[in-house]
């Protein structure tokens, strides 16, 4: 199953910087791979840069700060990692879909949009109210949100993208999506690109690279060379350099 993970807080920083997911309810287990937060612990000695790494996810990002403006970020990178410069306080709690499930995902991928409404829902209220609740009732509030974009068309079940997700570290080619979609080469030449926005071949570069950077191996690759240079081509450095900067 693929389980998109983002190892990108910096290790000097480590101590100060908390990251912690969630599973969502039953109910949601289709649509979000988790529910998240990431905030400082103190004032931090240096600007945190966060690597956020590609994993065709589509994250729904809340910033809790007391001043920050009462808007929705919706993200997600393309094939290369991206480098936020959080600063040295922050707080920010969010939605983790799973590919394929936010509709038109092509117009959010390396283009982040900021929401002040979406889905006819009050955003500075939902704000207000993640910031006030506890850890439990932020849960609630994020999945009832959920529903309502569900509602609201925003959002879908993503179809046979979960039959593909399920196999993920079986896949080694894009015949392999074919096989298992049902679908035709060229009809997942353009299903592809419509529902998750990347190609099949560059999800499948994704997937792979989460396949190496959960289990440690490198199975998916044709060796070593190829690992490296893929892992360099999406996170702009050596696995080992990003080993020794990033926890």
């Amino acid at each position: 199953m693929h389980a998109p993970i983002q190892p990108g807080i910096p290790r000097f920083l480590q101590d100060g910087v908390s990251y912690d997911e969630h599973h969502p309810d039953a109910a949601f287990r289709k649509q979000i791979y988790c529910l998240w937060q990431l905030r400082s612990q103190y004032t931090l000695p240096a600007d945190c840069h966060y690597l956020v790494v590609p994993d065709a996810c589509i994250d729904l990002v809340f910033d809790l700060a007391d001043k920050a403006d009462p808007t929705v970020l919706v993200m997600s990178p393309g094939i290369r990692a991206i480098d936020l410069n959080l600063g040295r306080q922050f707080h920010y709690c969010g939605i983790r879909l799973y590919p394929g499930v936010w509709r038109n995902s092509k117009n959010i991928i390396a283009q982040s949009q900021t929401l002040y409404s979406l889905g006819e829902v009050d955003i500075a209220k939902l704000c207000n109210a993640l910031r006030d609740g506890a850890q439990a009732q932020q849960h609630h509030l994020l999945q009832c949100f959920i529903r309502q974009l569900s509602t609201h068309g925003i959002i879908n079940d993503a179809g046979w993208m979960p039959q593909l997700l399920a196999c993920s570290d079986r896949l080694t080619c894009v015949d392999d999506f074919v096989r298992i979609s049902g679908y035709s080469r060229r009809q997942l030449q353009r299903l592809f690109p419509e529902n998750t926005g990347f190609s099949a071949h560059d999800f499948l570069k994704i997937l792979r690279f989460h396949q190496a950077l959960a289990t440690h191996r490198i199975d998916a690759y044709t060796d070593q060379s190829h690992f490296i240079r893929e892992f360099k081509r999406i996170t702009g450095i050596t696995p080992v350099a990003f080993r020794q900067r990033y926890r």
